[in-house]
């Protein structure tokens, strides 16, 4: 069985960039590495980029054209699509597996945004547990400075209060999933990734 790593944070918190860079240091020891992402470039994936994330006239964040419900069913239905169709396969031909957010990214958001957390977890429950979730914590002022160099914003981007939330959720779920590990993200790229490289030693090599 090969192993499960989760990278979670706030817009701009640099998932994406330290995720690429953890694959490639585990690349270089010799494991194969799936890198992905949620959404998921699937048909669910694209509905939602197109209806939640991208904003404009489509954009329906603010809940007018669509529940908070509808939406978190949305994402666990991209989700089961991920997971059934990449994660566990990878999981079961021993690679590493890697992605820029997973379901905690849901409790996060969809929890800040009114959803009963517990109710949001029942959803999830067909969701491999992770063997990692590095946590990369931001201060909000710091994320929305970094996000806010971007040619095209989210509207999650754009709402500072709904950031606040979220970052206070993902601290308390911190508290509630062992498998969460806060990183500071407030050090240099090179600085969080030997912080991150330790963390994965320690957690998952036992070194």
């Amino acid at each position: 069985m090969g192993k499960f790593i989760v990278f979670e944070g706030i817009d701009g918190a640099g998932k994406s960039t330290q995720a690429k860079l953890l694959g490639k240091w585990l690349e270089e020891r010799g494991y194969e590495v799936v890198l992905t992402k949620e959404p998921t470039d699937t048909a669910f994936g694209k509905l939602i980029r197109k209806l939640v994330l991208t904003g404009g006239r489509e954009g329906i964040i603010d809940g007018a054209r669509i529940s908070h419900e509808a939406e978190a069913l949305l994402f666990a239905a991209d989700r089961a699509e991920h997971v059934h169709k990449l994660i566990k396969p990878a999981l079961e031909g021993g690679k590493v597996v890697i992605s820029d957010r997973y379901f905690y990214s849901s409790l996060a958001y969809q929890w800040a945004r009114g959803l009963d957390l517990d109710w949001l977890i029942d959803l999830n429950r067909f969701a491999i547990k992770p063997d990692l979730v590095i946590l990369l914590d931001l201060p909000v002022k710091e994320s929305m400075k970094r996000i806010g160099s971007r040619s095209i914003k989210t509207e999650f981007d754009k709402i500072v209060e709904l950031q606040k939330k979220v970052r206070e959720n993902y601290l308390k779920l911190a508290e509630r999933f062992p498998e969460m590990k806060i990183v500071n993200a407030l050090a240099s790229v090179e600085d969080i990734h030997n912080d991150i490289v330790a963390l994965v030693e320690h957690e998952l090599f036992k070194r």
